[in-house]
């Protein structure tokens, strides 16, 4: 039997998903709140090399952690199913703690549908988006949301929330959050383009949903399995306004 972790000491923010249905249905999801709980995740995918590991044990295709397990990927990255429906996908040299909240020690998740995540002294609490959590060394990191909107709390101050929009992001240090900014251009097409998407051959969001939220995101921004492309739009010339000739 697995003991769940104790909860952690440190101060923790509260993020909570704005509208969730909204983004729900536009990415094909019918998730209800309750069913948010994770207890289990499913190894679905390993590419780059055979290095994902369960509790410090090797782990292949199907094999399934449970409540409070750790899975941890060294060269290689991991796509993930949880016991709810939702999806992640996990970079190299990344540690996550399977649970209501899932724990990021390190490196980066991608979270696609109801994933309520933590780290570096901040929880998301979510019912269905899409977003990244990126932690660095110590307790310092980023949120980088793609899909729907999340609020952040901190549960000592409940009434102070902070929004975070698709296509905006946040840094974290030791709990303490940052201004939120909205990502660059360039920001996106290197995050849509990079290890947690390049590569992996089990979509994150449901069919069609991943054009859609690319173009949501950035104009002129196409999104699929084979590849981001991104063709800024032209701006129109002005058209001449013509003046009446005087006869001077």
């Amino acid at each position: 039997m697995i003991t769940p972790p104790s909860s952690p000491k440190a101060k923790f923010l509260k993020l909570s998903a704005i509208g969730a249905s909204a983004p729900l249905l536009a990415l094909g999801w019918a998730v209800a709140p309750s069913q948010a709980q994770i207890s289990q995740a499913v190894v679905q995918e390993i590419i780059d090399g055979p290095q994902v590991y369960i509790e410090e044990i090797q782990a292949k295709v199907d094999d399934q952690a449970e409540f409070g397990q750790v899975i941890v990927t060294k060269k290689a990255r991991a796509g993930i199913l949880f016991n709810n429906g939702a999806s992640g996908r996990l970079s190299e040299n990344a540690s996550v703690i399977v649970g209501q909240c899932v724990e990021l020690e390190r490196g980066k998740l991608l979270a696609s549908g109801p994933v309520n995540g933590c780290m570096a002294g901040v929880s998301v609490a979510v019912t269905g988006t899409v977003y990244v959590m990126e932690r660095n060394e110590g307790q310092s990191g980023e949120i980088k949301v793609l899909e729907g909107a999340v609020l952040v709390s901190d549960p000592e101050n409940p009434q102070q929330r902070t929004r975070v929009k698709a296509g905006e992001k946040v840094s974290v240090l030791e709990g303490i959050l940052g201004s939120v900014i909205p990502m660059t251009p360039e920001e996106l097409v290197a995050l849509l383009s990079g290890s947690l998407f390049n590569g992996f051959s089990i979509p994150i969001t449901p069919d069609g949903a991943l054009q859609s939220m690319c173009s949501n995101l950035l104009p002129g921004l196409s999104c699929s399995t084979g590849g981001v492309n991104y063709s800024p739009p032209i701006p129109s010339l002005p058209v001449p306004i013509p003046f009446p000739s005087f006869g001077f």
